[in-house]
């Protein structure tokens, strides 16, 4: 064998086994990043108390919601749900009731009895639920047949008057628990989706992040209740005429949308118990909220995130829209993406079956 073959046999030896150290450094480096990212270090999420578990965090029961959605919804289409364990659910059976009621187009009828059905049952998410999305989608279709959004308070029948924020504030005083504040809190905020003024908007803004702030007061890791909290904080768009009101209000500070956010998402990976599309989108808010505070590239990795949590479509799609955007328009274009979500009432942002979908 020549100096010359040698040399390249030694070479290719040295090349072929000096890879194995590169690749354990590089396995090395992942696992000791994915450690470091579930712990909140790499992407500093905040600690999360070891006293918080799924029923402090409000999700102990998403897999119980899943199934009563289900069968709420083949109630609906007049299929049996045997062998659900749900047979004998009354206020099922009288929400799904009102539901096909409404579906015959008998709205007054058709809300009364999923009002009754929520009033036995006021914890129940998923009867509340359908309740103000029924209510959403009828006062939609008003606002839609009416003349003008302005006159939009003239076209109202009767029984959707202060709905769904009056029936939910009567449950929320004869039974104050933090599932009837939170659902009372989204009938806030069904508001702002509505809303024809920027005054009404503030009204009922402020008024969803007041009740908010009471159902953490008693219950700091209610996992619902903070993710809204931070979207709060960041849907508002910085550059109109309500800001001012709402910052003197609540006096929040600079970060207060990914503080919110970020604790929304430690706990998720804390205690578990949701969709995979709820931790896509908890990502994506979060990476929302670093991108309006400053922080692009931060913003960049937890969109990157979301995109491998989930394989919803629309979540796929939103992220690679996010991945358009340069920084020196990343805020314009972000609030412009944001203020198309709460327009777009046939996917309403207050829409909790998220939690169980």
């Amino acid at each position: 064998m020549t100096d010359a073959a040698a040399a390249s046999g030694g070479s290719r030896t040295a090349l072929r086994f000096g890879r194995v150290p590169i690749a354990a450094a590089l396995v090395l480096g992942l696992t000791l990043f994915a450690i470091a990212y579930w712990r909140g270090g790499v992407l500093d999420l905040p600690p999360v108390p070891g006293g918080v578990t799924v029923e402090t965090a409000g999700v102990q029961k998403v897999g119980l919601m899943r199934e009563r959605a289900r069968a709420l919804e083949s109630l609906v289409n007049g299929a049996a749900v045997n062998g659900t364990g749900l047979e004998d659910d009354l206020p099922l059976a009288k929400a799904a009731e009102g539901l096909a009621a409404l579906r015959r187009a008998e709205g007054e009828s058709g809300l009364q009895k999923i009002r009754e059905a929520l009033s036995a049952v006021p914890d129940d998410l998923v009867i509340g639920n359908a309740y103000r999305m029924a209510v959403l989608t009828l006062r939609r279709s008003t606002l839609a047949n009416g003349a003008s959004r302005q006159t939009f308070a003239e076209h109202l029948p009767a029984y959707l008057e202060g709905e769904s924020v009056a029936t939910l504030e009567r449950l929320y005083r004869e039974h104050p628990s933090r599932e009837a504040g939170f659902q009372l809190a989204m009938a806030w905020v069904d508001e702002v989706l509505l809303s024809p003024t920027s005054d009404g908007r503030v009204v009922a803004g402020l008024a969803s992040m007041k009740l908010l702030d009471e159902v953490l007061a008693k219950d700091p890791y209610y996992l619902p209740a903070i993710c809204s909290r931070g979207i709060g904080y960041l849907n508002p768009p910085a550059r109109v005429d309500f800001i001012p009101a709402w910052k003197k209000t609540l006096r929040p500070s600079p970060d207060a949308a990914s503080r919110a956010l970020a604790l929304c998402v430690a706990i998720g990976r804390e205690v578990g118990g949701g969709s995979p599309e709820m931790a896509g989108m908890q990502a994506l808010n979060l990476g929302d909220a670093y991108a309006k505070e400053g922080q692009p590239q931060r913003a960049r990795s937890w969109w990157q995130i979301a995109q491998n949590a989930s394989r919803d479509a629309a979540l796929l799609e939103a992220v690679r829209r996010r991945y358009t955007w340069q920084d020196d328009d990343l805020v314009d274009r972000l609030e412009a993406e944001r203020e198309a979500g709460m327009a777009d009432l046939d996917h309403p942002l207050t829409d909790l079956s998220l939690m169980w979908r």
